[in-house]
């Protein structure tokens, strides 16, 4: 009989027995009829085909054998108290990794701030950031590498594969740097707006999409930009040194690089953006996941401006 096939309950009668040294006492703790454990202590030694007790005076003492297996029994036990300990912490949440897609905006304004927060209250849980524009991110969402997502609302047709959660809301505006000809106009037409350079994300992104159809309602042709970058950062700092366009939110200008940031008045222009957290259907997260999208939405609650 091989030792993977021991019985964890009989392992556990031993290790009690052996740390007591009397069987009497052992029953008494283990809840146990005493015949009960002696016939449990000899199945073990039939398992095991060899001697795990001798009888002295006072009660039993472990054997060489039973010393090697007590080393053993104590390592065991030691193992699955920190088993069911961690499902416990996992279960309620105080551990875990939580997996996280975020926009731009998010990345440096909220979720810093959250995830500070979330970890001041329980250390032992992991947070992975996965940044990026909307359609990798929801890429992400679909084949389960991020438990959810905080950014903009998917636009329609999205409803039957995800949940949404309202956090937050903002205006998309045209910004640009103060030195640009547009920046001291009160009232700029989409045309004259539209005969600038633009630097914008690419096609496949929502603030990207919203600015096309804007356009294309107002019977125009949307802008072919001079720079396309998936990066924020590198958007908003290269129109600080040239003279483009960006379409983006308008809180925008409450981080540093986008501090200097004007706001070009092109009303016709402007549109509305929610954002929330977006979750994959049907809407499964662990307690840590729970625990921090909870932390984002009181967050969010203090200040529903992103």
């Amino acid at each position: 009989m091989t030792a993977n096939k021991i019985d964890l309950r009989l392992l556990t009668y031993f290790l009690r027995t052996a740390e007591l040294g009397n069987i009497t006492k052992a029953a008494d703790a283990l809840n146990v009829a005493q015949p009960t454990l002696s016939k449990a202590i000899q199945q073990l030694e039939y398992q095991l085909r060899a001697p795990l007790f001798t009888r002295t005076a006072h009660g039993v003492s472990v054997t060489p054998i039973g010393e090697r297996l007590l080393r053993h029994a104590r390592l065991v036990s030691a193992q699955v108290n920190d088993a069911v300990e961690e499902i416990e912490a996992m279960r309620d949440g105080t551990i875990g990794q939580v997996r996280i897609g975020a926009g731009p905006s998010w990345v440096r304004r909220k979720l810093p701030e959250a995830v500070a927060e979330a970890l001041l209250e329980r250390p032992g849980i992991q947070i992975f950031i996965n940044s990026g524009f909307d359609e990798s991110l929801l890429a992400g969402l679909e084949d389960g590498a991020l438990d959810f997502v905080v950014a903009e609302k998917p636009l329609s047709g999205g409803e039957q594969r995800y949940a949404f959660e309202f956090l937050t809301d903002d205006d998309l505006i045209v910004t640009g740097r103060p030195e640009h000809p547009l920046a001291k106009r009160t009232h700029i037409t989409p045309r004259e707006a539209l005969a600038s350079e633009w630097a914008l994300p690419p096609v496949h992104t929502l603030a990207r999409r919203k600015l096309d159809g804007r356009v294309i309602s107002l019977g125009e042709t949307p802008p072919e930009p001079v720079v396309v970058s998936t990066s924020q950062t590198f958007l908003l700092n290269f129109a600080l040194k040239h003279d483009v366009l960006l379409y983006t939110t308008r809180s925008v200008r409450r981080i540093p690089e986008g501090k200097d940031l004007v706001e070009i008045n092109v009303p016709e222009l402007a549109s509305s953006r929610a954002a929330g957290l977006i979750y994959r259907q049907p809407k499964l997260l662990t307690p840590a996941a729970q625990f921090f999208a909870a932390k984002i939405k009181e967050l969010c609650q203090r200040d529903p401006v992103n």
